[in-house]
């Protein structure tokens, strides 16, 4: 009879964790990249975080965010420690060979960053410079691309702060980043400026494991609040357009 009892509490209590698994949505992210994903006043906000959130209600789960660096982040989501990945996700046909896609929700530019007075306006304007990048994104690789066209050095990090800080120290020349990040990072510091890639654009998607049973539900979602017009409130919300 106790080994019974102990039998049944252990079947609720599997019961009950898998409920409450059923009830969440574990989304990873990477944030340090303003204005879709970045720190304010302690809390993990911006476009792509309003975004999950308003799946996960449309999905009638609660979301709980957990931050990595870039490439810790596609660890996670290969091993299945998250749900979801959503951090400027570029679609690549190199990343879908590993993880799943969701449908797009946005199409993004990509922009130089660099110093006030340095006066870099295109991809030529780069030739022997050195160039610094977020080590695992997709324009990591976009540079080391360019790199066989014209001069530069690709200088990778984990995230763009530490890039941030070593363009003002003059260790890099140049950062390449997503358009609307560069604006805020301009925003943000006086002394840099920013100037659209013409021949850089990406889609962004929300990535998730290959075993995921997400996806339909994800996309249906994602074609309901473009539909309602909830993700351009969004992108005004943070963009001001």
């Amino acid at each position: 009879m106790k080994l019974l009892k102990i039998f049944l509490l252990s079947c609720l209590l599997v019961s009950c964790e898998k409920k409450e698994t059923e009830k969440t949505l574990i989304v990873g992210t990477a944030a340090d990249n303003p204005p879709y994903e970045f720190i304010q006043d302690g809390e993990i906000v911006g476009i792509d975080i309003d975004i999950i959130t308003a799946i996960s209600k449309r999905l009638n789960k609660k979301v709980i965010i957990k931050n990595f660096d870039f490439n810790g982040l596609l660890a996670a989501l290969v091993s299945e420690n998250i749900d979801v990945a959503v951090a400027e996700l570029s679609v690549t046909p190199e990343r879908a060979e590993y993880i799943s896609f969701s449908d797009n929700y946005a199409t993004a530019r990509f922009a130089i960053i660099y110093r006030t007075g340095d006066n870099i306006q295109n991809s030529k304007d780069l030739e022997n410079k050195i160039v610094g990048v977020q080590l695992g994104s997709v324009l990591e690789k976009k540079a080391h691309n360019l790199s066989q066209t014209i001069n530069i050095k690709v200088h990778s990090l984990a995230n763009h702060l530490m890039l941030v800080e070593e363009l003002k120290a003059r260790v890099i020349d140049a950062i390449i980043s997503e358009e609307f990040q560069g604006k805020k990072l301009k925003e943000n510091n006086s002394n840099l400026e920013s100037s659209t890639l013409e021949e850089f654009s990406s889609d962004f998607a929300i990535g998730m494991s290959k075993n995921s049973g997400l996806i339909n539900e994800i996309n249906e979602a994602i074609d309901s609040l473009k539909k309602d017009g909830t993700i351009n409130k969004i992108m005004k919300k943070w963009l001001g357009q």
